[in-house]
């Protein structure tokens, strides 16, 4: 038996791998020690949060782990780059300057 709970329809976030959690908050950890904290809620083009997430994925599969910078995974700060597109976008911040269709 169990209790009501009315959760239809809503994210399971149960299923978020607690890595991937974990990996976003040290990118954006470094980034609040850098740039202080939540400042990338002031908004961002879109492009050039797209563009630093596939400069660390490019370095990744060019065989590079590790950001010299910061000493983190260059998975961690792809995550984190696409982690504050969605949550600008959210905010209203992010600035479209895509190429156009």
């Amino acid at each position: 038996m169990s209790g009501a709970k009315h959760d239809d329809g809503k994210p399971d976030l149960s299923l978020v791998p607690r890595s991937a959690a974990v990996a976003i908050a040290r990118a954006l950890m470094f980034g609040a020690n850098k740039y202080g904290r939540y400042n990338y809620c002031k908004g961002f083009e879109n492009t050039r949060l797209a563009a630093a997430c596939l400069r660390h994925l490019f370095a990744y599969l060019d065989g590079e782990d590790t950001d010299p910078e910061s000493g983190l995974s260059h998975l961690d700060h792809a995550l984190a780059t696409l982690s504050m597109m969605v949550h600008c976008e959210e905010l209203g911040t992010l600035v479209e300057n895509r190429r156009p269709k």
